[in-house]
């Protein structure tokens, strides 16, 4: 290949039709077997008797290629006749139109309905509370009037409770004087429960499992209840007035083929058989009070109504009396209907002004764009002088202006393709320098430890680092570290830290001595803006101790064998190279640990306790701590496994954002 060609081009799409069908048919294993099965679906059509069983799989077999091949065509027509930009504006001019028009419409529906709803709703909350002033109303009247010693006949009863008969013909009604019941219906309760006080109570209430409307009137010793049925006929006047039809409290509502059913816990409480109903079905829940505690809770009652008629109900009458047709008057209702049938009108016109608009855009739009298709294809060719003329001053021709200058500047970005490769290769190799400078695995062993370690680099090179430095037959130092950032930069400041750290550890036997020596010597040559975070131990088998120190970096995480419970060791220290005076050395602390058999010290760097998944959370210490305290069983690879493959898990699918270091030390 050519230093500076093109990638190679896909087939053209000029080929003719009849090639490719015969390229179907002939080179691919699919169209083999498209011609076996016509042929012997043809034969079998010819009267060759032996072929009538393999002919219907045949004939199964065609028909699913005719699905596929109908699938095939009408994906190739849309292909074609959306090949046009012009008809691609079109269209998608229309889907940017008519898409918000109707959900604004459904949105618009919507939002009557549910406003409708809601009104109807307050309308027979109110007309509840209509119900039980007037009992209240009828009760007091009828309290006042009676003679206060004597009992009362029923025929006595009639006159003075007129008022609550005209609320409903089945009103019930009780007269209780000391507690003793002087007229009214023997089913009704005498006492009355200890929440109803004088001078009464009105209001919807529920009592035997039954919602009912009653009232209580209280005069002196004597008391009168009233209690209404929640029915048709407590509702009628309501459904003249409104429109209004109440259907059910607290039960479903079923349409029934001769009429309308409800049930409620199963049992039907109101037949409206026969009743011509249609329109929608709302839930009121107005509150209640239970009878026999005197808590308040909601209820339900299903109603029934027809929006339009709804709004009819509640606009004003007749303006000036004129009218439209006998027997029908204008009201703002229709007024409002009118309003939004010009406006749709208006609305049609217009639109169609913008639909021929958009389509004198979409000409102009597309012949620019097709100077643009040629200059593609000529710059497919490799023709990189083709100068595409520009029609127009605008976006489009200032487009075009900056493919001919993109046209003669392919060539260098073609160069700086292969500057990058040949970087990416330069950087492999760093990758694999820096990954020659770790410690091989299985190197450094010391006797009554066991070890694992492991650095997985973010990017091509990183900057976590770690060691293993045999210091005696007996004595280990073990580093862990992390330059900030990522990249070619912490590749050099880590490498230039390996060389120091091996220099220091043969001079200094203390951890805090090393690492107060390190930080003096990268301070002086380090740039302000990068630091290094290490841990450095000596592990002494011999002594069974382990002496340690921190400049800033993550905490080991101690497995004590006798208790099964992680212990997090952190002493305090500031980062390498952020302080160049004794603030550093102030601040550093040593700290010494001994070494049980079965004890586990796990070092680490941040890009395991902060690996994120795609819900930005991190896996933090936490999870590092419940592992190690769950693997009494596993080996040091085992374990080293274990934490890699929880974090594989936990990361998912994200990619690895910073680089990932770990050692980790077992005492036997």
């Amino acid at each position: 290949m050519q230093p500076y060609q093109l990638p190679a081009q896909p087939r053209p799409r000029g080929d003719r039709v009849g090639t490719r069908v015969r390229r179907f048919l002939l080179a691919t294993w699919r169209g083999r077997i498209l011609l076996l099965a016509l042929a012997v679906w043809l034969a079998s059509g010819l009267g060759v008797s032996a072929l009538d069983g393999p002919a219907e799989f045949a004939g199964v077999v065609l028909f699913f290629y005719g699905v596929w091949g109908a699938f095939r065509f009408a994906r190739f027509a849309t292909r074609r006749l959306l090949w046009r930009i012009r008809t691609k504006l079109l269209v998608s001019y229309l889907f940017i139109a008519v898409v918000p028009i109707v959900l604004l419409a459904l949105l618009v529906a919507l939002s009557g309905l549910l406003l409708t709803g809601l009104i109807g709703s307050h309308m027979v909350t109110s007309e509840v509370d209509r119900v039980s002033t007037a009992l209240e109303t009828a009760g007091r009247t009828a309290l006042a009037v009676l003679p206060p010693d004597a009992a009362v006949s029923e025929a006595a009863m009639k006159g003075p409770l007129a008022a609550a008969f005209r609320v409903h013909p089945g009103t019930r009604y009780v007269l209780v004087r000391r507690g003793v019941r002087l007229a009214g219906s023997s089913e009704l309760p005498v006492a009355l429960p200890a929440w109803v006080k004088a001078p009464g109570f009105a209001g919807l209430t529920r009592t035997d499992g039954v919602n009912v409307i009653r009232s209580v009137w209280i005069e002196g010793d004597r008391s009168l209840l009233l209690e209404v049925p929640l029915d048709q006929k407590t509702f009628v006047d309501f459904e003249t007035r409104a429109g209004i039809q109440l259907l059910t409290v607290g039960g479903t509502v079923t349409k029934a083929r001769e009429g309308v059913e409800i049930n409620i816990d199963g049992e039907t409480q109101v037949d409206l058989a026969g009743k011509d109903w249609k329109g929608m079905v709302f839930v009121a829940t107005p509150e209640l009070t239970v009878w026999g505690s005197g808590e308040r809770e909601n209820t339900s009652m299903a109603f029934g109504y027809q929006p339009f008629e709804l709004i009819r109900h509640l606009s004003p009458g007749a303006l000036y009396g004129r009218r439209e047709a006998p027997g029908s008057a204008l009201t703002m209702a229709d007024l409002l209907v009118r309003a939004v049938a010009i406006v749709g009108v208006v609305f049609l016109v217009v639109y169609g002004i913008a639909l021929l608009l958009g389509l004198l855009l979409a000409r102009s739009i597309t012949r620019s764009i097709h100077a643009l298709s040629v200059g593609t294809e000529k710059l497919r060719e490799g023709n990189f002088s083709h100068v595409i003329k520009v029609y127009t001053q605008d976006q489009l021709g200032e487009l075009a202006e900056h493919f001919n200058v993109m046209a003669r500047g392919i060539e260098d970005l073609l160069r700086q393709r292969a500057d990058k490769e040949r970087l990416e290769e330069e950087l492999r190799i760093a990758r694999q320098i820096q990954m020659s400078l770790l410690p091989p695995q299985g190197a450094v062993t010391l006797p009554g430890l066991r070890i694992a370690a492991l650095c997985l680099p973010a990017a091509e090179v990183g900057g976590d680092y770690y060691d293993l430095l045999p210091l005696s037959d007996t004595r280990l130092g073990v580093l862990i570290a992390d330059v900030s950032g990522k990249g070619t930069s912490a590749a050099l400041y880590m490498a230039e830290l390996k060389g120091l750290v091996l220099s220091l550890s043969r001079i200094y036997e203390s951890p805090a001595r090393l690492l107060v020596e390190a930080n003096k010597i990268l301070a002086a040559n380090m740039d302000s803006r990068s630091f290094v975070t290490m841990t450095y131990a000596i592990v002494d088998v011999a002594g069974r101790t382990m002496r340690y120190a921190r400049a800033g970096h993550n905490p080991i995480l101690h497995l004590q064998a006798s208790t099964g419970r992680t212990k997090v060791l952190t002493p305090p220290g500031l980062g390498l190279g952020i302080d160049r005076g004794k603030r550093f050395e102030e601040i550093l602390e040593e700290a010494e640990t001994p070494l049980d058999s079965g004890d586990i010290f796990f070092f680490f760097t941040d890009g395991l306790s902060e690996a994120m998944n795609g819900r930005a959370e991190l896996f933090g210490e936490q999870r590092l701590r419940d592992i190690l305290e769950q693997s009494e069983t596993l080996t040091m690879e085992e374990l080293k496994e274990r934490i890699l493959g929880e974090i594989r898990t936990f990361v998912g699918e994200e990619a690895q954002h910073d680089d990932m270091t770990l050692v980790i030390l077992k005492v036997i």
